[in-house]
């Protein structure tokens, strides 16, 4: 089971770009970087959050990363599937909800990311990084060999309650899963709110006890997350349906 698979993209994207293509930092300074979790270098890490090619966007310089990196974790399997063919070895990409204590093993990273932060949940966007709609996201989740992975591979979305209301909001929603198994997708994980509804299940949470999210393959109820739970959901991209 894989993980973290978009920050691995953007990471080694930003590091293709800033250091062996525009040579704009050397990767001695960037390893100094990581090491002081960014402490002296904001407006580097600001660079790459905003202008380094990332996954979810539909951007080929990113998802080609991505394709050589599923390429060789699709092989090593069948290299082991291969040693002991007792014992099956479906491969996946997948976190569920253990995106805080992953995240929180792991030092910074060159996709901009802080020591300890979570990690990109199952194939999904690093979030905040979705900011080209979902049609873009699913796209780039395409490219990577999701119907080589029968152990699964899901790309969680949140979509505005106002977009999705109604007959014609629920046969928007409707089309865009069509289209996503039409085109081979996986597994497709959707959570309707919106950002201020989150808010107030925060400061209130008594009043929005029946509020549930998804948590990469099943739904939980938003306030029993923690904090940083929450505020991860909050960050996320919420993407509107035409």
């Amino acid at each position: 089971m894989g993980e973290a698979l978009a920050n691995t993209i953007d990471a080694l994207a930003a590091i293709k770009k800033l250091v062996f293509e525009d040579k704009a930092i050397t990767m001695h300074e960037l390893i100094t970087s990581l090491r002081s979790n960014w402490l002296h270098d904001e407006r580097l890490r600001q660079r790459i959050l905003s202008s380094t090619p990332k996954f979810s966007q539909d951007n080929e310089y990113a998802d080609q990363i991505g394709r050589e990196i599923m390429d060789y974790f699709i092989q090593q399997i069948r290299y082991y599937a291969q040693q002991y063919p007792t014992l099956l070895f479906p491969p996946g990409i997948g976190t569920f909800s253990w995106i805080q204590m992953t995240g929180g093993e792991v030092g910074a990273t060159p996709d901009g990311r802080h020591s300890g932060d979570f990690s990109a949940a199952n194939l999904s966007p690093v979030a905040g990084t979705d900011i080209l709609g979902p049609t873009a996201a699913i796209r780039s989740y395409l490219k990577m060999r999701v119907n080589e992975l029968p152990a699964g591979a899901p790309i969680d979305l949140r979509f505005s309650k106002t977009s999705v209301t109604g007959e014609r909001g629920v046969k928007r929603l409707a089309g865009l899963m069509k289209t996503f198994i039409d085109l081979g997708g996986n597994m497709l994980t959707l959570t309707v709110t919106d950002v201020e509804e989150l808010k107030k299940a925060m400061e209130d949470p008594e009043q929005y006890r029946h509020l549930r999210v998804r948590m990469g393959g099943w739904t939980a109820f938003f306030v029993m997350l923690n904090k940083e739970q929450q505020r991860l959901h909050i960050q996320r991209v919420e993407h509107g349906l035409l």
